[in-house]
């Protein structure tokens, strides 16, 4: 035998793949078009998708090739909405579960709450959903009356479930809380306390005040905040949250996984909800991502930005072809591909990365050039002016947040990070 073949039979130890990190993409009322073209294409690397049960109908065929690529396909109840003045409406009262009024706690109590879990149970069987937002509210901390309410009804609807033989559809639950709350290390060990016995597999934290728009000292204090829930031994998401800030959860293992909305919803605002609706029709043009500089902006300030001069256009226009062949061009006219592609990207640059060294290099590869380009950036010639300050806010956000989270590295304890599993990964753990 030859010493090449020698050295072939050697075994060689090869160090394990990591786990991937989860994404979830909340359906807006029009978002399924650029969806049904991302699954199209085979494009659509992450976890699952949430469907608003107002839209059940309007989204069904998403929903069902969805299903064929075996991603996880969500219910949102919209019981945190239906319990305030603004997010209450009439798709919400025609629910199976709805009322003529906004929800109030004896509705989740008693006879009627059982009748009401037992509606929403056989609404997420008959509609074929992999997994559902438990029917929790808005809540102020763990005296809060609707947090024992909410336990109660999550018990309620595990138990309807496997009575009807559907044990395999998961429950995660949805801890919308202020931000306040999440820095009193009391209360959320209050909360962690009571959400112990909560038959949940997994926590989509909800913190009210942050997104990806977070100061660094919100980004540090949610990455403190959510790794105190680690003791649970669930799969912790950071629901309502992306760009930098969201990644950064990821990176320090606070979270496994974030969801939020496409090119929206990436920051937690409630404030709607809390003062009667506005009947006024309401449309947003779709932002575009700047990911170079962790920006979405509105169409007007980014084709200003990127089209400034040659130098914006080579370090900031997407240069990916499979996400954008045309350039700047398909950045503003297909944002919402160009979004969903880039922050899948992000994630799975993150998940190759291994753990223990998964921050140092989040920040060294992502925090620091986009804070160093934005030095640049801030230096142009640009003639728009509130874009110029949009600019150099966010250059004196990240400069903070990477000095915050260069500190946190060498300060930060490397536990063991409960991670979402995959549909894919369930069913086939489940045939073994």
């Amino acid at each position: 035998m030859n010493p090449v073949d020698s050295m072939q039979l050697i075994p060689r130890h090869i160090r394990p793949a990591p786990s991937p990190l989860g994404l979830y993409l909340h359906v807006g009322r029009n978002d399924h078009r650029e969806l049904l073209d991302l699954l199209a294409r085979g494009d659509a690397h992450f976890f699952g998708m949430v469907f608003d049960a107002t839209a059940v109908k309007r989204h069904q065929e998403l929903r069902d090739r969805a299903l064929s690529a075996r991603l996880d396909t969500i219910l949102d109840p919209r019981t945190q909405a239906a319990a305030t003045i603004g997010g209450y409406g009439a798709g919400i009262a025609s629910l199976p579960w709805g009322l003529d009024r906004p929800n109030c706690l004896e509705d989740f109590k008693d006879a009627a709450g059982r009748r009401r879990i037992a509606a929403m149970g056989d609404f997420v069987i008959g509609h074929g959903f992999t997994q559902m937002l438990a029917p929790t509210h808005l809540i102020n901390g763990s005296a809060d009356p609707w947090f024992a309410v909410d336990c109660d009804s999550t018990r309620r609807l595990r138990e309807h479930l496997d009575l009807k033989g559907a044990n395999q559809i998961q429950l995660l639950y949805k801890l919308a809380i202020p931000y306040a709350v999440l820095r009193d290390e009391n209360e959320v060990e209050l909360l962690i306390h009571g959400l112990s016995e909560v038959p949940a597999d997994a926590i989509w934290l909800h913190v009210e005040g942050l997104g990806s728009g977070s100061t660094a000292n919100g980004v540090k204090n949610y990455i403190r905040g959510a790794k105190l829930f680690e003791s649970l031994g669930k799969p912790v998401i950071a629901d309502g949250t992306g760009g930098l800030a969201g990644l950064s959860l990821l990176a320090f293992g606070a979270t496994g996984g974030i969801a939020h909305g496409v090119t929206f919803g990436e920051r937690v605002d409630h404030s709607s909800w809390r003062r009667p609706r506005d009947h006024r029709p309401f449309g947003r043009s779709r932002r575009v991502y700047v990911p170079e500089v962790d920006l979405l902006m509105e169409p007007g300030d980014a084709e200003s930005l990127l089209r400034s001069s040659s130098r914006a256009r080579a370090l900031l226009g997407c240069h990916d072809t499979r996400c954008c062949p045309r350039g700047i061009q398909d950045m503003i006219e297909s944002p919402a591909r160009h979004f969903l592609i880039q922050r899948m990207k992000q994630l799975s640059l993150l998940s190759r990365l291994h753990q223990p060294i998964r921050a140092a290099r989040f920040v060294d590869d992502m925090v620091r050039p986009a804070s160093d380009l934005l030095v640049q950036v801030a230096g142009w010639q640009l003639k728009n002016e509130p874009l110029i300050e949009t600019v150099r806010k966010q250059r004196r956000r990240l400069d903070a947040m990477r000095t915050a989270l260069a500190a946190e590295v060498s300060n930060m304890r490397h536990g063991v990070t409960s991670l979402p599993k995959t549909r894919v990964a369930r069913e086939i753990r489940l045939h073994l």
